[in-house]
């Protein structure tokens, strides 16, 4: 729309005609019905200014209000209600395929970060071992745009070699042209003469064209050879530097099981030297404990029926019977020797200086007690612990030496070295049968086998030459 028209600015008139006739009428009428419409426009868009400024100026309206939404009225009995179970979207098969498939565009995006990184860190490691073989890669391509080299050279030179025979077949003609000219000197025209002093004029340019042709194919020969020689230096290059990279590939690999060797031998060096003195420490401490538990209940045992046999006042022979029937029964659960600890107790008769009643009491300083505890050591060789069920026969009888060791007296100074050493070696290689678990005799397999394999590798490396 063009800007409202200003009052003051003059209202521009048609140019009218210069000429010194004037005006027909037809020609007055048709500049006034323009002069109007001129007009007309021009107070039409004043208006629309003056109404555009006016809406600008007034204030906004305020917004009416529009009353709430009418209730949704109940249904008539007429028309059917709506009482279909609907089914979630949650439950149906696109909606945990959606899931699924965000899931695994989430993988996927989680991959995409993480190969890079890895990428990343091979190579740091590679480059830090000394494992890399991009710089291989990059020989290896280096070498196949040397073969597309020499294959141009070779182009090169055969389109030189054509070019020379092209030179060399134009300089024959010539020659044969020349020639045959000069054979019919005689009868020469016009033309022939013309034509001969033409091939005379060419003869020095066919020669030029023929050595710059030999020099074309000296220079790719040349060429050629330079790249063949690159390419065979490049291609020994290639083998030498995969030599290198095998051999610190190998090199590595043998650093890495020794390192993995030698941390078996320390686990099982740690095994032997920590934690089989530790378990068996604590078996045989806890071994200790039922025994002296089972003793001290032997010897409260023992106690009670000693004082209940010396308080209860029983006849003569009825006393001995029972004492005797008691020790009969003692000895044959104990299996020990019967006649030995047969006389128990000497009878005392004595005259109660009270009453005057025979008691009968019992003279048992040691005996009884040490029946006793020798029936308690039977129980608890008969009663062995769930831990002492799972050793193996020698096991067994170590922690038996060495609870045994324990109660008896150190060994004597007598006994030296030279004698255990001895006795070993003549272990070693004697008949005595063993017996052993096949976890014991596969570990010990295997590190023999560690041993034998790190003591050939250090012999390896020692004669080794640098």
């Amino acid at each position: 729309m063009p800007p409202p028209a200003n009052d003051s600015n003059p209202i521009q008139q048609p140019p009218t005609k210069l000429s010194g006739a004037p005006p027909s009428p037809e020609d007055q009428e048709r500049l006034e019905r323009r002069l109007n419409a001129i007009l007309e426009d021009q107070m039409a868009i004043k208006r629309a200014a003056e109404t555009s400024v006016a809406a600008l100026q007034e204030p906004p309206a305020p917004k009416i209000e529009q009353p709430p939404p009418k209730e949704s009225e109940p249904p008539t009995k007429d028309e059917p209600l709506d009482n279909i179970a609907r089914v979630p979207d949650e439950h149906l098969p696109s909606h945990q395929e959606k899931q699924r498939w965000s899931l695994s565009k989430r993988f996927s995006n989680a991959m995409d970060e993480l190969l890079p990184k890895l990428a990343v860190v091979t190579q740091k490691v590679n480059t830090y071992t000394g494992t890399d073989y991009s710089g291989v890669e990059a020989l290896r391509r280096e070498i196949k745009e040397q073969e597309k080299l020499v294959k141009a050279r070779r182009l090169a030179i055969d389109s030189a070699k054509q070019a020379l025979d092209t030179a060399l077949a134009h300089q024959a003609t010539s020659q044969k042209e020349v020639v045959a000219l000069l054979e019919r000197k005689h009868s020469w025209s016009n033309g022939d003469l013309e034509r001969y002093m033409a091939l005379i004029r060419s003869e020095h340019i066919n020669d030029q064209a023929v050595r710059e042709a030999k020099d074309a194919v000296a220079n790719a020969e040349n060429a050629l050879e330079d790249a063949r020689a690159q390419l065979e230096k490049r291609e020994r290059a290639q083998y030498h530097e995969e030599q290198i990279w095998s051999d610190t590939i190998r090199r590595n690999s043998t650093w890495v099981t020794f390192g993995l060797m030698g941390v078996n031998i320390f686990l099982l060096l740690l095994s032997l030297a920590i934690l089989e003195p530790w378990r068996r420490r604590r078996m045989v401490r806890e071994i200790k404990k039922a025994l002296e538990a089972q003793h001290q209940i032997a010897m409260d045992a023992a106690a009670s029926s000693a004082a209940a046999t010396a308080l209860v006042p029983v006849s003569a022979t009825q006393g001995l019977t029972a004492i005797e029937e008691d020790i009969d029964r003692v000895v044959d659960r104990t299996d020990a020797p019967a006649k030995a600890p047969l006389v128990v107790a000497d009878e005392v008769v004595e005259e109660s200086p009270t009453a005057g009643t025979n008691i009968v009491s019992s003279v048992e300083p040691e005996l009884v007690p040490e029946v006793a505890q020798e029936s308690a050591v039977t129980v608890e060789a008969e009663a062995l612990t769930p831990e002492e069920e799972t050793l193996t026969p020698e096991e067994r009888v170590t922690i038996a030496e060495e609870i045994s060791s324990s109660h008896t007296t150190p060994p004597s100074k007598l006994e030296s070295w030279q004698q255990k050493a001895s006795f070993i070696a003549h272990d070693i290689v004697s008949d005595r049968v063993i017996s052993m678990r096949r976890i014991d005799y596969t570990s010990a397999i295997l590190q023999g086998a560690a041993a034998g394999a790190v003591i050939t590798a250090s012999i390896i490396a020692m004669l080794r030459p640098n």
